[in-house]
């Protein structure tokens, strides 16, 4: 479950930070420094099947908990530092190999961002953040996949509060 966590995290801090950028640079006007992010996300359908011969029995045992975890409706909170270098710099997309993604901002403002990223037969998601003020955000995802003739959905939806501008031993 960990491991789901972090992957959420990181998803959600891409989307708070407004991460989502191409060649134009974040317009949302948020504070720096140390935020906290609450999502609410819910995962159905069908993972992606994996190769786990290769694995341990102990990750395998692990692997499938961590899957097992991942469906279903969850929450989190993560604290995270928002700096102006990755504010500016981070993708929404990671790159994969052998995916053709693109990215599109259709909003970019002071208080609005809306963008989708599109990874040709693998995968669409669409992201939506508000900044409420230059301390406040809430927000949503929706990701749709399809691989291996499977089939993922996964609706969030997301809150943050800026706490200082020091983040301290927070990354």
């Amino acid at each position: 479950m960990r491991i789901a966590s972090r992957w959420i995290a990181a998803l959600v801090l891409s989307a708070a930070g407004a991460a989502v950028l191409l060649a134009q640079a974040p317009a949302l006007d948020v504070k720096m420094g140390l935020w906290e992010l609450t999502s609410n996300t819910d995962m159905n359908g069908q993972m992606p099947s994996v190769d786990t011969s290769k694995m341990t029995p102990d990750q395998r045992t692990q692997f499938e908990a961590m899957m097992k975890a991942m469906s279903g409706a969850r929450s989190s909170v993560v604290k995270t530092c928002i700096t102006k270098e990755k504010f500016d710099r981070s993708s929404f997309a990671p790159e994969r190999p052998g995916s053709t993604c693109t990215e599109k901002v259709t909003t970019n403002t002071s208080s609005t961002l809306d963008a989708t990223v599109s990874c040709k037969g693998e995968r669409e998601t669409r992201v939506h953040v508000d900044a409420l003020s230059s301390t406040s955000i809430k927000g949503s995802i929706t990701m749709s996949t399809s691989e291996q003739g499977r089939g993922m959905n996964m609706n969030s939806t997301i809150t943050g509060q800026w706490l200082g501008a020091d983040c301290g031993t927070v990354k």
